[in-house]
């Protein structure tokens, strides 16, 4: 494998570590121990930690290490909120622009997360959320858009993730998916936005609430300092 791929599939796995909590915020990147894990020298895992630096998911420390990043309160209500009016633009131009064939793939996805909320599998509800979401990327045909919101959807993915395990969340997420793609559907373009903007704020709660949902040490101002 090139030395650049190798890098870019190292990058792809720590953040998929990060993003499913195997690396929770706070979390040290021991250089050593990932190359031990992912069978490689510790040359592409410090470029692959140093990408994921410039993506914001990590930080380094002088003299310390890397550590997965911790955001305050006020980061993840900025990160939250930018990303629920980029949602919001996605499904406005969505409902402008949706083929055929992506509004049956969406209805597709949305069927599967109505099926894993009923069934309370919260993986499975991960993973069919996902995909609606892109195909509602897709349909929207603004690649910088699109860029900006995976983006910030990677930032704060754990922090959101996190929610599907507070009861009654995976059915409230599917209603608010089945909003958003009757919106599309109809070509609604006021309301598709409307539904995506509600569907992402703070999932339905108040900031405070949904903080108190959350792990202590996921937040920086929550707990003590730490790197």
């Amino acid at each position: 494998m090139k030395t650049m791929d190798l890098v870019a599939s190292l990058r792809d796995r720590i953040e998929s570590e990060i993003a499913e909590g195997r690396l929770v915020p706070g979390s040290l990147l021991d250089e050593k121990e990932l190359a031990q894990t992912f069978g490689t020298s510790r040359t592409p895992i410090r470029e692959a930690i140093q990408q994921l630096c410039a993506l914001g998911l990590v930080h380094r420390v002088p003299r310390e290490g890397a550590y997965v990043t911790k955001l305050t309160s006020r980061e993840l209500l900025e990160l939250l909120e930018l990303l629920a009016y980029q949602e919001g633009l996605c499904a406005m131009l969505a409902a402008r622009r949706q083929t055929e064939s992506e509004q049956q793939e969406m209805k597709h996805w949305l069927e599967q997360c109505e099926k894993a909320a009923t069934s309370l599998d919260k993986e499975a509800y991960a993973h069919a959320n996902t995909q609606f979401h892109e195909i509602l990327y897709t349909s929207c045909r603004n690649s910088q858009l699109t860029d900006l919101v995976r983006w910030l959807r990677r930032r704060s993915y754990l922090y959101r993730h996190n929610n599907f395990h507070q009861r009654g969340r995976m059915a409230e997420s599917a209603s608010d998916h089945r909003k958003i793609f009757n919106a599309i559907a109809s070509h609604d373009e006021s309301a598709a936005f409307q539904a995506a903007v509600d569907h992402i704020a703070v999932a339905g709660k108040s900031f405070a609430e949904f903080l108190m949902s959350l792990p202590d040490e996921f937040i920086a101002d929550q707990v003590s300092p730490s790197p």
